[in-house]
This record gives C-alpha cells, sequence and structure tokens, in this order.
C-alpha cells in the first residue's frame, strides 16, 4: 500500500513543485515550541490547536546556507494542525500528530503568511515572507524534517519525510496557496492559550477548565491543555 500511495503523492505533485528530499540540507531549529489544544470551542479553534511562541525563546527555522528567502522564520501565535499538509501523507507509518510537529508548524506558518498576504493583509510579519515561492515551502518542509532528522527527533529512515515532501507539491496544496484567506487567533482563544501555558506547565493537563461568554450572555465551559512542549536549547 505504501508503495501505492507513493506513486499517486509523485503524479500529484507532477508540475507543481519538484523536490528531492534525499538531497535536501538540513536547517537548524531553535527556541521552544509550544502547543495548546482547545477543546469544545466553536469558531476556529474548534478540533485545531495554537502554537505558542515562548516569551523570549520562540521557535526559530534557519534555512541552511545559501539559502537566502525565508532565512530565518519565526511563527507567531496561530492556529496550527499540519493542515497546510495534506492528509494523504497521513497513509505512511511514523506521521503522528506532533512527531513533526515543528516542522508542521514552520509550513502551517509559511502558508498562512502567503493566505493573509493574497487577502490583502499588510501586517509586518506576513511580509517578511512576502518573497516565498510555492517551490520555496516545499523545500523549507524538506529542510526542517531533514533538521528533525539530524537532531534525533525523529527517525532519519522513517518514510515519512519524503512522503510529506511529495505531499506539500501536490496541486491542492498549490490551490492552498494560492487562497485568499486569513485566519488570526481571536482574542479569546489567545488568552486561553497564555492562561494554558502559564498556570499549567504540565503537558497533557486537562484540569484547567476555562469559561467563554456567549453572545447571549450565557457562558461554556472548555478546557486549555498543553498538549506539546518542545525545546531546542
Amino acid at each position: 500500500m505504501r508503495v501505492a500511495v507513493l506513486l499517486l503523492l509523485g503524479l500529484l505533485s507532477a508540475g507543481c513543485a519538484q523536490v528531492n528530499y534525499e538531497t535536501t540540507k538540513p536547517g537548524a531549529f531553535k527556541g521552544e515550541v509550544a502547543v495548546v489544544w482547545l477543546k469544545g470551542t466553536e469558531g476556529p479553534g474548534d478540533g485545531t490547536f495554537i502554537y505558542v511562541p515562548t516569551p523570549g525563546n520562540p521557535m526559530t527555522f534557519t534555512r541552511p546556507e545559501g539559502e537566502t528567502l525565508g532565512k530565518e522564520i519565526t511563527p507567531p501565535m496561530m492556529y496550527t494542525d499540519g493542515g497546510s499538509v495534506p492528509g494523504l501523507a497521513r497513509a505512511f507509518r511514523g506521521f503522528t500528530p506532533w512527531n513533526y510537529g515543528p516542522a508542521y508548524i514552520v509550513h502551517d506558518w509559511v502558508f498562512m503568511a502567503r493566505q493573509c498576504l493574497n487577502a490583502g493583509q499588510n501586517d509586518p510579519e506576513y511580509k517578511k515572507l512576502e518573497g516565498l515561492k510555492f517551490q520555496d515551502s516545499a523545500e523549507i518542509i524538506a529542510e526542517s524534517i531533514k533538521a528533525l532528522e539530524d537532531s534525533g527527533r525523529v527517525k532519519g529512515k522513517d518514510i515519512s519525510g519524503p512522503a510529506v515532501t511529495f505531499a506539500v507539491t501536490s496541486p491542492f496544496s498549490k490551490a492552498r496557496w494560492e487562497a485568499r484567506e486569513c485566519e488570526e487567533v481571536t482574542d479569546t482563544h489567545r488568552q486561553m492559550a497564555y492562561d494554558a501555558i502559564g498556570r499549567s506547565p504540565d503537558i497533557g493537563d486537562a484540569s484547567r477548565v476555562r469559561s467563554l461568554l456567549n453572545d447571549d450572555g450565557t457562558r461554556t465551559q472548555t478546557q486549555a491543555v498543553v498538549v506539546a512542549v518542545t525545546s531546542f536549547d
């Protein structure tokens, strides 16, 4: 089955972007990754996660020597669930929600910046990545997965690296790259994420019950749970 899906990924990627994963040079990560799950919320946070950069030590990905566009990428707080990586890649062994989390976060941010720019937003954080092309986005996720392999955080011989790289070069990914949408973290979800990180350093602590004020004045209980913390320092 893996061979069949890999061939399908190769066909889907034809004509959009081409990346040779095996010859890709690794970039480098530094800083800290924190991810919060918003359970039971409505709207943009439903079923997704929020990446929360650590104040004073946010995760930064540096592209390998010779790459100048998007040389350093530091994602701000944003919704993330690896959504910029097509679900077809999940057919492979080794694809777990946060196994490649830092690479997915970087790729999600590159896509979000492009989509927001497409929608006419001019935030300076988006403008930093304005020069990146779709080809660059595919190269960046390959470089970031290679960085995780080099650091020993994922298995270097796992098939998911090349599979994910194939997947992000597909026409489906290209269509998302060209989308005109900009989904930014709401103030309510932003505060919930900060509260979860600040008050509950234990990963998976589901005891932090939050309360959201609805438009009709009633309150809905929800949870903000820290699900992943990874430091590269």
